[in-house]
């Protein structure tokens, strides 16, 4: 049984997550806009919400008419949030995952790791970066077909919903530095 008391401080203590939430939200506001950027406050809001539920829909995807900020909102939550963060440019001749993540060069008899799969890894095993949330954009996603190049990743990110993370699959990323 939760006294009165007790119940007062988990209220307290509620509201207390709550204002610094709002206050970092208000912090990456303005400094958008001492940036040089006014943000939307419902579609800023809208963004962070779509993160926030994370857990559920790991997705978040942003559409809308050339030149609406698609690509600098998150690129502004990010800076300014102080999250990790990479921007992919997706390429119009992307045909495969191998595109987005990486191939096996048999000449060099080496994987080939491309950037977005580098910063994955990065998130994962080094610490400066595992604690932070981290977020992807895939820019301008609409200039290859999406069911080819991100077909398997997001049937990988579908398996997740629901689950703890001490139940999801873990896949140790090596990284390895050739020389010369």
């Amino acid at each position: 049984r939760v006294d009165r008391r007790q119940r007062q401080m988990c209220i307290r203590d509620s509201l207390e997550t709550d204002i610094n939430e709002l206050s970092w939200l208000e912090k990456i506001e303005k400094t958008s806009e001492e940036y040089g950027i006014k943000l939307n406050k419902r579609i800023f809001y809208a963004f962070h919400t779509a993160l926030k539920i994370s857990d559920w829909s790991i997705i978040t995807v942003l559409a809308g008419v050339s030149g609406t900020g698609k690509s600098e909102l998150p690129k502004l939550y990010a800076r300014f949030g102080g999250l990790n963060f990479i921007s992919v440019p997706v390429q119009p001749n992307w045909d495969s995952q191998e595109s987005m993540l990486g191939y096996f060069n048999s000449i060099d008899n080496r994987f080939d790791t491309q950037p977005l799969l580098r910063f994955l890894a990065n998130c994962i095993d080094e610490e400066k970066y595992n604690k932070y949330m981290s977020l992807v954009l895939l820019d301008e996603m609409n200039l290859a077909h999406v069911e080819h190049y991100f077909a398997e990743f997001l049937s990988k990110l579908e398996e997740r919903r629901g689950k703890v993370k001490k139940d999801l699959p873990y896949i140790e990323a090596v990284s390895y530095t050739h020389l010369t």
